[in-house]
């Protein structure tokens, strides 16, 4: 069985912010999206960072581009938990919840952001991060 990991959200920092309003057509269309999930840890603090990047575009013609970090302090003996031989493991599983919060949360913002301008009329469609993430994330002691 997989150790528990305890964390709590430690911050949010919104990298990146840019609606393409004037890229939008008022007729409905078919709009891409790309999304990609990275992660980062700070082994003296135990903070692991995951990042999600959002592009919307129609027509490829950029309507949104939103970078979210989001960063969660892990319980030191959690982190002691996820050693082996001289390595910190973060499992897929464990990825996949830590870049399903971030997601759901650049949705938010997006959705926000965007209110009272045609971009809100689209759907950022869920992610099953379980589907994209089948490698974990090694981090060297």
């Amino acid at each position: 069985m997989e150790p528990q990991v305890m964390y709590r959200f430690s911050k949010m920092e919104l990298e990146q912010f840019a609606m393409f309003e004037e890229n939008c057509n008022p007729e409905p269309n078919e709009v891409q999206f790309h999304t990609e999930a990275q992660f980062s840890y700070d082994k003296d603090n135990y903070i692991l960072c995951s990042k999600i990047i959002v592009n919307m575009a129609s027509q490829e013609k950029p309507l949104v581009k939103a970078e979210l970090k989001s960063y969660f302090n892990l319980l030191p003996e959690s982190v002691e938990n996820l050693r082996k031989d001289g390595r910190i493991m973060f499992a897929p599983h464990l990825l996949v919840q830590f870049a399903s919060l971030c997601y759901g949360s650049i949705r938010g913002v997006i959705f926000a952001k965007t209110i009272g301008t045609p971009i809100n009329n689209y759907v950022l469609p869920p992610v099953y991060f379980a589907n994209l993430i089948d490698k974990g994330f090694v981090v060297e002691d």
